[in-house]
């Protein structure tokens, strides 16, 4: 298994683990908030109650529905939900994971009445006691717990796709109404040829093409601690903290994730539009100014010379005939192995009305072969 592989799948455990590490914590919290209300009531209607076991029992549906439930929602439901409007989304992802989670808990409920009371399965009085308790009004606040932490997990995950990971935890505590620095990396990835593209396809299936593109980037970018910035037009900027793009090379590894999924996609796109997209990327870093902006319609931006910079040498891709370009800047904060990441100097760029230069270099596998007699072959 390649170590790439083995990080995406450790991405995973983590968002997983950390669903489970909540969902107890809430289990154990809304079993000791339910023996504070209950005022003795559940001890008088069954007859082995203890918070003792209570507590077990909100720990255990916890975890168990934190990790049941988790996975399905990191690994298929969020997927799924990509190409489904929204609203749809929110009711199938919350309606799924909700009834799993009562389903996980009413089973607890009964195996624990059983085992406490050294009763067997199919016992006449097991079997009342778990169902006088699954018909306590301590129940039904559970299914309306279990309702509201399995939306607010769903819409955790989709705030984190849209805007990357960590940033709902930014607008959470930091306030971006007022502006500050940081150094950021960027990347640019524009779709090669798009204007011919466009004008093959129809503006309706190249904006079905573009969708498709954009969802298959989303993993890579994810799976790297990216955020996708904005989407313009045929291009989509990508960015991370200067600490989480440098860590394991990560700006790096989404380049060659970006490759991997359109890769793995190319007999779709091939049946749909009859071409595979290729695209080319520009890679950069420097300060930029973060703040939040406009009333009707807010959003988090980063302004500063580095967007203009890494926008420039996305644009020099063709000029050089590569599939990316990355500048000394950002190749000097990071750690390349030469045998898994070979770099070559392709050139240096001026920058319109500045005396700045910038030096630019490429993996020697990224350098594409000579021009054929048309710029984008359609098949």
């Amino acid at each position: 298994m390649s170590v790439s592989s083995t990080r995406n799948r450790n991405f995973y455990r983590q968002q997983i683990m950390a669903i489970v590490i909540c969902w107890t914590l809430i289990g154990m919290i809304d079993a000791l908030h339910t023996h504070v209300i209950s005022d003795g009531l559940i001890l008088r209607r069954t007859k082995v109650y203890q918070f003792s076991q209570l507590f077990l029992l909100g720990s255990i549906s916890g975890l168990f529905s934190g990790l049941i439930s988790g996975s399905l929602l990191v690994k298929y439901l969020r997927r799924w939900s990509r190409e489904r409007p929204f609203g749809i989304s929110i009711l199938i992802n919350t309606s799924v994971t909700t009834v799993l989670n009562i389903a996980i808990t009413a089973i607890t409920y009964q195996i624990l009445i059983r085992v406490e009371g050294g009763l067997s399965t199919y016992h006449d009085d097991a079997h009342f006691q778990a169902i006088t308790l699954l018909r306590s009004p301590y129940f039904v606040k559970s299914i309306f717990l279990w309702v509201i932490v399995s939306l607010g997990t769903f819409i955790v995950l989709i705030v984190n796709e849209k805007y990357g990971q960590g940033v709902l935890l930014k607008l959470l505590v930091c306030n971006y109404q007022k502006h500050r620095e940081e150094e950021r990396v960027f990347m640019f990835v524009d779709i090669r040829s798009s204007t011919e593209i466009a004008e093959k396809l129809g503006h309706v299936k190249f904006f079905r093409l573009l969708n498709d593109f954009f969802t298959d980037i989303t993993d890579p970018v994810i799976l790297t601690k990216g955020e996708i910035y904005q989407y313009v037009g045929d291009e989509v900027v990508i960015s991370w903290s200067m600490k989480k793009g440098i860590q394991y090379n990560n700006c790096i590894r989404c380049f060659f994730l970006l490759q991997d999924a359109i890769e793995q996609a190319a007999a779709r796109y091939q049946e749909r539009y009859g071409l595979v997209p290729e695209f080319k990327v520009g890679l950069h870093t420097g300060i930029v100014t973060t703040g939040e902006i406009g009333i009707i319609k807010k959003d988090i931006v980063y302004s500063g010379d580095v967007m203009n910079t890494t926008s420039r040498i996305q644009s020099v891709c063709n000029k050089f005939r590569v599939s990316i370009l990355m500048s000394k800047r950002i190749l000097n904060k990071l750690n390349l192995p030469a045998n898994l990441y070979p770099l070559k100097r392709v050139g240096v760029i001026e920058l319109k009305g500045k005396k700045e230069k910038v030096e630019l270099f490429t993996f020697e596998k990224s350098i594409l072969p000579p021009p054929k007699t048309s710029p984008y072959a359609f098949t």
